[in-house]
């Protein structure tokens, strides 16, 4: 598989969205994001009113994978691992330095992997309990200099219709149903002058991974869709897409090198830049490594050993199958090498369901684990062609992803998430 080439796709509401996520009796739920199925969906409609033959396009190994698109001004970082917590009375991140409805958000996994803390801290403003903040997307703001971390979000409004019965052509007596759409604004996770919250068109954010051998026009076809989700015919699900090949810079040899060769003297560089926007997969395992090394109460010789990295999943991740599924993902199910270890894990767990539209059938429930679930590894120092051998994996990991239809979106995957980092709360 050769995944070399990252679309960048932006996805503007021009009308309500439906995105069903379940049903509650009379009352459709719809999900915060687009998953990646979705938008597959809707380029094989645009492909094949174009004469394609769908089986060839996506039925291959080189087939593209459709990243879930998230609301925000612009891509998200990440998704926040399931190691974030914030304040039980006053959640979320800081909109700004005088924000005093909410008290920010910090990541507990370098305390409690390597300081043995537990999961339970206190809020650092008000010394109250914490709960978990994982699974949301966040998106970094700012100059490199001083930069701050948001969480925009959908809004989302609820519509009431009435079916109709086919045997009079009229509202059917006691057939009232509720539709939970996505609006066409977004709260921005920010504050105006005032204090008061700031709303912006709802713009969804997603990646394509495809293949740079394949002469099909895949950004032409994007760009063609113009309806995603259901209620179509209600008017509901009017899009405008845009799609361009985002040029990424590719790891040179003398970068792996150099990282290499840091991380087997256990002396990890620090990245010329730390903002999230700017650090490349290489700076974010130096940086993480950095941050281990300089814990006041790692005096463990065992620990300084070896250097650590991350796997934190970007979407829902199905691995095994429905009768062996497996929630940790070893060092062998992700292709790396025998002498890396895996050390600390904190996930979530959820089931993974769908409609076949081909079919008119509903997809199989298969156990996955969630978005925000993250993995600890370590490999022994003092071996350079493993360390280059091990960082190599973790660039096709990134570009790949793991277990079951990464073709729809599942199955991305993060190294050493930048959020990591954020040992104490932003201000």
């Amino acid at each position: 598989m050769a995944l070399d080439q990252r679309l960048k796709v932006t996805i503007h509401l021009e009308s309500p969205l439906l995105i069903t996520a379940q049903q509650v009796g009379f009352v459709w739920e719809s999900e915060e994001y687009i998953p990646g199925g979705v938008l597959r969906g809707a380029v094989a409609e645009v492909a094949a009113r174009h004469g394609q033959d769908l089986r060839a396009l996506f039925d291959r190994p080189n087939a593209p994978r459709f990243g879930h698109a998230y609301a925000g001004l612009g891509p998200p970082v990440g998704i926040l691992p399931q190691t974030a917590r914030t304040c039980k009375r006053h959640s979320g991140f800081r909109r700004d330095e005088q924000d005093d409805e909410r008290h920010g958000v910090l990541d507990t996994l370098l305390s409690q992997v390597f300081d043995g803390a537990q999961t339970e801290v206190r809020c650092p403003t008000c010394d109250q309990s914490t709960v978990p903040y994982g699974g949301k997307p966040y998106v970094a703001i700012g100059s490199s200099e001083r930069w701050r971390y948001v969480s925009p979000r959908p809004i989302f409004r609820r519509i009431g219709r009435t079916a109709v019965s086919r045997e009079r052509g009229a509202v059917a007596d006691r057939l009232l149903y509720t539709l939970e759409v996505i609006a066409e604004v977004m709260e921005r996770d920010e504050l105006d002058d005032y204090g008061r919250p700031l709303l912006a068109a709802a713009v969804f954010h997603g990646f394509v991974w495809g293949d740079s051998a394949d002469n099909l026009p895949w950004v032409k076809w994007l760009r063609e869709v113009n309806h995603l989700g259901g209620a179509r015919s209600r008017g509901l699900g009017q899009v405008r897409i845009e799609a361009e090949v985002e040029k990424t810079s590719l790891v040179t040899e003398d970068e792996m090198i150099q990282a290499a060769k840091h991380l087997t003297e256990g002396k990890p560089a620090t990245a010329p830049d730390h903002s999230p926007n700017g650090m490349g997969l290489l700076d974010r395992i130096l940086a993480f490594n950095q941050k281990v090394y300089a814990l006041e109460n790692l005096k463990k010789e065992e620990h300084l050993k070896f250097w650590y990295f991350t796997v934190d999943l970007q979407s829902d991740t199905i691995l095994g199958d429905v009768r062996r599924p497996c929630y940790w993902p070893g060092p062998a199910d992700l292709g790396l090498p025998e002498p890396v270890e895996k050390v600390w894990g904190l996930a979530g767990y959820s089931q993974v369901r769908g409609w076949s539209v081909a079919w008119g059938l509903p997809k199989p429930t298969i156990p996955a684990l969630t978005a925000g679930s993250t993995f600890v590894y370590r490999v022994p120092r003092g071996d350079e062609d493993l360390t280059r051998q091990v960082l190599g994996r973790c660039i096709t990991l990134e570009r790949e992803g793991i277990g079951q239809h990464r073709d729809e979106g599942l199955g991305w995957v993060q190294i050493c998430t930048p959020f990591h980092l954020e040992t104490e709360v932003r201000k």
